[in-house]
């Protein structure tokens, strides 16, 4: 069995969702983090660099382990998260 420590190292990363911006993926990571799923958002930019929002340039992408998948999808169904 995995480390939960270790599990992003050794075990594969899968896309929960992505979001328009870090303000509405931040909510999600932490109900996740309630329920033991650890989360890493992702995006293309850097925004302590770009603090803007233009065409999607500010997509964040939720990564969980692939084993999560089924209980994180559950969780934000029974919240009433919407998503892509």
């Amino acid at each position: 069995m995995v480390k939960k420590e270790n599990a992003f190292s050794d075990s594969k990363i899968v896309q929960l969702c992505s979001l328009p911006t870090e303000v509405e993926a931040l909510p999600i990571q932490s109900l996740l983090a309630s329920y033991g799923i650890k989360c890493i958002l992702q995006s293309d930019v850097t925004r302590s660099v770009h603090p803007f929002i233009v065409d999607g340039l500010a997509e964040v992408r939720i990564l969980i382990l692939e084993e999560d998948l089924p209980k994180a999808r559950e969780i934000l169904k029974e919240s009433g998260c919407s998503f892509s």
